[in-house]
């Protein structure tokens, strides 16, 4: 058996971007090249797959999903959710976990910061007056006094902005402020 013994970010230059990025222990690689099925994307290291194609993928299996199989996700999911917040009670600490997480996770963090900006800006609609967004901005000032006063509150969308079969619009009327927990082990479930 080889033992290599370099340090992360030390690659030897004969081998490829996917050992490369073993080799420094990262997730993904990029090689530049197209895929078998013309996807010029990032690569998952541990099986070199294209991540375009992994998401084709994933979106054929969850096309073929019967209704049985989706509510036994979902009661997997709460059930899942539930079982860690009885490991985790503190709030307190799991906002540190998570901006601890976030911080150890920038480049994903921006990504998905980045997605959800477009879409509410996708799903905000022009004709939208002064009084709309002055209704908006109450909402998400109310929501940051509740967790001001130490409570777990987040603004959500009733009608999910990124729901598979319904997306709902940044309007004021579809948003609410609910506990923490209940916005987070409802996800987009309800409308997927």
């Amino acid at each position: 058996m080889t033992h290599h013994l370099f340090q992360k970010g030390q690659v030897p230059h004969n081998v490829g971007e996917r050992n490369a990025a073993k080799l420094n222990g990262e997730k993904n690689y990029f090689t530049g090249k197209p895929c078998s099925n013309g996807h010029v994307a990032l690569r998952t290291t541990a099986n070199g797959m294209c991540q375009e194609c992994q998401k084709e993928t994933q979106a054929l299996r969850r096309a073929k999903r019967t209704v049985e199989q989706v509510e036994k996700d979902r009661s997997y999911a709460r059930e899942n959710i539930k079982k860690w917040l009885v490991k985790n009670p503190d709030p307190t600490q799991r906002r540190k976990n998570k901006a601890k997480w976030k911080a150890e996770n920038v480049a994903y963090t921006r990504a998905w910061t980045s997605k959800r900006r477009a879409a509410k800006m996708n799903r905000t609609p022009p004709w939208l007056n002064a009084g709309h967004f002055f209704e908006i901005e109450c909402v998400y000032h109310y929501c940051n006094a509740l967790r001001e006063s130490g409570l777990d509150y987040h603004v959500d969308h009733i009608v999910p902005l990124q729901g598979d079969n319904v997306s709902g619009l940044h309007v004021p009327w579809n948003l609410q402020v609910i506990t923490a927990q209940e916005n987070l082990s409802k996800g987009n479930l309800h409308y997927v």
